[in-house]
């Protein structure tokens, strides 16, 4: 095989490897934000709930506040009562002592409804802490394992981007200009086999001459269609008998 092609073989295939590490790696920051999903709905759920904690406290507060109000107008309202000088004073006061303890009764039911509904409420937060944690612990775990593996085939790039070079320095320069035009213009793949006579870029039929010529692998072939340069790869299937 024509040297030059070899080369070329070669170069494409480090080039692929490349392509896929990098596309693998380029995909980790988005699997990392992915993976913390689950934790942002835990997240989501447990702020929810102190949300709705902190409002049944706050409605406790304004009950308990409202509750003393009315004490403070039973006691300002009976403190008239020396000062009353008939029957009809008197009664008018007891009746609006009574009228604001009615009020005070049904608060007073109101904020223990509250109590029960906040003592639920409060059951059920360190059971979404507790799940904030785990998810919590699963995500850090899968993102230390992401950024290891992303370490990983940083370094295995490191190597495949020497070889490349390597290769590539052992190119003619025009032949090399002419594998990056394609390899950019054709999805990173600008060297393929030829199988059955049709180019396994494009999978356009190659003419007879022009498969015979690859089969040598003298020269440096390029498909008509697609510009991808082409060789022929011996297998058990293609080879001939002896």
């Amino acid at each position: 095989m024509n040297p030059q092609l070899q080369r070329l073989i070669e170069l494409q295939n480090t080039d692929s490897e490349i392509t896929e590490l990098d596309r693998g790696n380029a995909a980790i920051p988005q699997q990392i934000e992915s993976g913390k999903s689950d934790l942002k709905e835990k997240q989501e759920e447990l702020k929810q709930a102190e949300g709705v904690l902190a409002e049944l406290q706050k409605k406790r507060k304004d009950l308990e506040m409202e509750v003393a109000t009315e004490n403070d107008h039973i006691a300002k309202t009976k403190s008239k009562l020396p000062a009353v000088k008939t029957n009809k004073e008197y009664t008018a006061i007891l009746t609006e002592v009574d009228a604001v303890k009615e009020k005070i009764s049904v608060l007073e039911d109101k904020e223990l409804e509250l109590m029960e509904e906040l003592e639920e409420k409060e059951k059920g937060i360190p059971a979404f802490k507790a799940q904030c944690k785990e998810e919590e612990e699963n995500f850090n775990a899968y993102k230390a394992k992401k950024e290891a593996e992303a370490k990983r085939t940083e370094e295995e790039l490191e190597v495949l981007r020497a070889r490349r070079h390597a290769a590539a320095g052992g190119i003619e320069e025009k032949l090399l200009g002419q594998y990056n035009k394609v390899f950019k213009a054709r999805d990173s793949l600008a060297v393929v086999t030829i199988k059955e006579n049709i180019c396994q870029g494009c999978h356009s039929q190659i003419l007879p001459q022009q498969v015979i010529d690859v089969k040598m692998g003298e020269t440096i072939n390029q498909c008509e269609q697609c510009s991808r340069i082409l060789y022929w790869e011996e297998t058990s299937e293609t080879a001939v008998p002896k």
